[in-house]
């Protein structure tokens, strides 16, 4: 049976036997809202719990804006012409505006990229790429659980701060988007790494899909408000990247709102048992490198923050992404390379998280120990792959035969596309 998997901006064609096949799991086929611009400023006239932002803007102000890099979906597009439309109208000139790219851990976004947020605004306003390192920061002192909140000072230091972010399963926060903008994203390396810890990996409450008393998301929001953020604008996206929801206000009931009224709906997907074997495709942009494809691939098929694993133990998972970027967070790599998966898991358990990156190890790390994985039809140099205890295969048919010829010919299989955008849900039995 041929199954178009996505595989960067396009997909590639693979064979799955269809008596092999238990379900295909992929989002949902929603239409975007009818007018992605009306839908934005209904949301920034009628906030939730707090001003719109007409009210909280005044001549002279200056402003900074929290975008997201080019990891994430470019919601930006349609959003940032009508806040700056609106900054415009209130009388803030371009020169008191400040976009800071909250790249978090990432690398810094290219020209390219910021064009593509900005559109026709691009170079009418100054926009920095925030370096989690050596970016200027602010102590703002802890969080309710006693995280450091060290946030960037350019945001810190506007008179009204504007958040905009995607809604998308994450597999620590449940969801991204919220807080997350500022507390991840324009924060310093130890805030960053205070909270992406084994013991924050390792807690039930945290994980694909999981939001009441989770930990990370509670950290999120008091960081925002730590730094003083006066409006979140979040939103769901379909398959496209068009706007299904846009909500704007407060940045726990924002966030929340959006979570239980579009994100649950589109992103949670049933399927009625784990497989064999997995074959999963990450999705475009989150299957661009090694780093990313181990949380949005691996990480939401297997693994502790999978509340309902795709795949059974001793199962096999088939990767099919290009991963053209490379490794992309050196520190994973260093970690994940150096020892066995099993060796990995017990030094990192006691280890002092002090760097990006080395949560994702120890998250992988515990996915090798039970799971077989291979990377098929990549671009990733296979001396990497074998690296990181990862079996590189040149095509999805031969990592196929090979799943099968370990598991038996009718070994269950289960296809999953556009990880990214999925929190896989197990079907209750009839």
């Amino acid at each position: 049976m041929p199954i178009a998997m996505p595989y960067g901006p396009g997909t590639l064609d693979v064979e799955v036997p269809e008596q092999n096949i238990l379900a295909i799991l992929e989002p949902p086929v929603v239409a975007p809202v009818a007018a992605i611009e009306d839908a934005i400023r209904a949301s920034l006239i009628s906030p939730l719990g707090t001003k719109p932002l007409g009210q909280l803007v005044r001549p002279g102000m200056k402003v900074s804006i929290a975008i997201s890099d080019a990891s994430r979906p470019n919601i930006e597009k349609w959003i940032l012409p009508v806040v700056l439309e609106e900054l415009d109208q209130a009388g803030v000139n371009n020169e008191s505006i400040t976009i800071l790219v909250g790249t978090g851990s990432h690398r810094p976004a290219t020209p390219e990229e910021i064009a593509a947020k900005l559109g026709s605004r691009a170079g009418s306003v100054q926009v920095l790429n925030h370096f989690s390192a050596t970016s200027p920061l602010v102590d703002l002192g802890r969080t309710s659980d006693g995280f450091p909140a060290l946030v960037n000072r350019y945001f810190c230091e506007a008179d009204l701060k504007i958040a905009i972010g995607t809604v998308l399963p994450h597999p620590i926060a449940g969801y991204s988007g919220g807080g997350k903008a500022i507390a991840v994203g324009l924060s310093s390396s130890a805030t960053i790494s205070s909270i992406h810890t084994p013991a924050t990996l390792d807690d039930p409450r945290t994980g694909l899909g999981k939001v009441e008393g989770n930990p990370f998301i509670q950290f999120g929001y008091d960081a925002a408000r730590l730094a003083g953020l006066d409006l979140l604008i979040n939103a769901v996206v379909n398959e496209n990247e068009e706007i299904i929801d846009v909500v704007c206000g407060e940045v726990e009931i924002a966030h929340q709102t959006i979570i239980k009224r579009s994100a649950r709906l589109v992103y949670e997907v049933e399927f009625p048992a784990a497989a064999d074997i997995v074959i999963v495709a990450a999705g475009h942009p989150k299957d661009n490198n090694l780093y990313h494809v181990a949380a949005e691939a691996v990480g939401v098929v297997a693994g502790n923050g999978v509340q309902y694993p795709c795949v059974k133990k001793g199962g096999t998972i088939i990767v099919v992404s290009p991963m053209a970027e490379g490794i992309y967070n050196e520190t994973m790599f260093t970690y994940l390379s150096k020892a066995s998966p099993a060796e990995v898991v017990r030094e990192l358990r006691t280890a002092k998280i002090d760097r990006p990156g080395m949560h994702r190890a120890y998250a992988t790390a515990q996915i090798l120990c039970e799971h077989e994985v291979i990377f098929a039809e990549t671009q990733l140099d296979p001396e990497i792959t074998r690296r990181v205890h990862i079996k590189p295969m040149a095509t999805v048919a031969a990592a196929l035969e090979y799943a099968l010829a370990k598991h038996g010919s009718d070994a269950t299989i289960l296809v999953v596309k556009n990880s990214y955008r999925l929190v896989p849900i197990r079907a209750s039995p009839c």
